[in-house]
């Protein structure tokens, strides 16, 4: 296949049936996705002579990749310059099949267990990348992708257009089939950030909140932030400080000695006094998040805060 690409003749019809061809036998094996990978590169570098290359360089990644499940499959691939330059071919050309079956390349696991080569530039090419609203195929990879590239990489490329890609992408806990860990991780960073903060939506605060009841020990380490809180507050964000007191009252309580029950108290009661509903929603957090950790009590210094809550609101109620 190789040799028929260097040797074809400008029209590359014989090639172009050949890989028709392949493409409809369905044939799915790792050596096939490895060959097809390369076939790829090779089609990259004779693109500039070889007529109809886009078409012939989709056939190959569809024979390759188009059954690929990246989360379990186990390839060995070479990636070459020429696959990197591809890229651009690939995501400027709005074919969501196409672009997925290129993520499958990159976000697949390696039999010889050598770390993902191209995550960097597959986080440059998810932020600028305008195809909203995703296909179900797409939208199932790049979340996996996500994943395996973390918050630093995006951090770097740029975390406007990240959170701009997961507001479009409207993550949800069903999504989250494996590596919940790592997408908590992901959250926390990401709303640490002063773009996070302000633009993140607040289905994600939700989702945070929601994962952090079942998995906070997982995060015991992680540093406390005290400028979101203030933040959230001074900027009137109501439903995402709501969920972010729950993330620190299940991380960081009181008794951690990373936080104090007056700071708290104080931003608790005035957020019960702009949010009325707010009281109840972080009971039910910490209801939650006490019945999924078996070995969590509820902070008392949380109980107290939320009856002074309510005794206020009943002396309200009877005036």
């Amino acid at each position: 296949m190789i040799q028929a690409i260097y040797t074809s003749h400008p029209n590359c019809k014989q090639l172009q049936i050949l890989l028709s061809h392949l493409q409809k036998s369905k044939i799915q094996t790792s050596q096939l996705t490895e060959m097809a990978y390369e076939w790829c590169s090779v089609i990259h570098e004779n693109y500039s002579i070889l007529k109809g290359a886009k078409a012939l360089l989709f056939l190959s990644l569809e024979i390759g990749f188009r059954h690929v499940n990246p989360k379990r499959k186990q390839i060995k691939l070479i990636h070459t310059e020429h696959h990197q330059k591809l890229a651009n071919i690939v995501f400027s050309s709005g074919d969501s099949e196409a672009i997925t079956d290129l993520l499958c390349a990159w976000t697949s696991k390696s039999s010889s267990n050598t770390p993902y080569p191209q995550l960097k530039m597959c986080a440059e090419h998810l932020i600028g990348l305008h195809l909203h609203p995703f296909s179900s195929r797409l939208r199932s990879h790049i979340i996996y992708a996500i994943r395996l590239i973390g918050y630093k990489q995006f951090e770097q490329v740029g975390v406007e257009g990240f959170i701009r890609l997961l507001n479009d992408l409207h993550v949800c806990a069903k999504d989250l089939d494996i590596g919940v860990v790592a997408w908590l991780r992901l959250l926390l960073d990401t709303i640490k950030s002063s773009e996070g903060i302000h633009h993140l939506s607040c289905s994600y605060w939700e989702l945070l909140v929601g994962l952090i009841a079942h998995w906070s020990r997982w995060l015991r380490t992680s540093t406390y932030s005290p400028h979101i809180m203030i933040s959230l507050q001074d900027a009137k964000e109501w439903d995402k400080l709501t969920c972010w007191i729950g993330v620190v009252w299940m991380v960081w309580p009181p008794e951690s000695g990373r936080t104090t029950k007056e700071d708290l108290e104080h931003v608790m009661l005035s957020l019960f006094h702009q949010q009325p509903g707010a009281l109840q929603k972080l009971e039910e957090h910490m209801e939650q998040w006490s019945k999924a950790q078996s070995s969590n009590e509820i902070p008392k210094s949380f109980e107290q805060i939320c009856k002074q809550a309510h005794d206020k609101a009943a002396q309200q109620a009877t005036l």
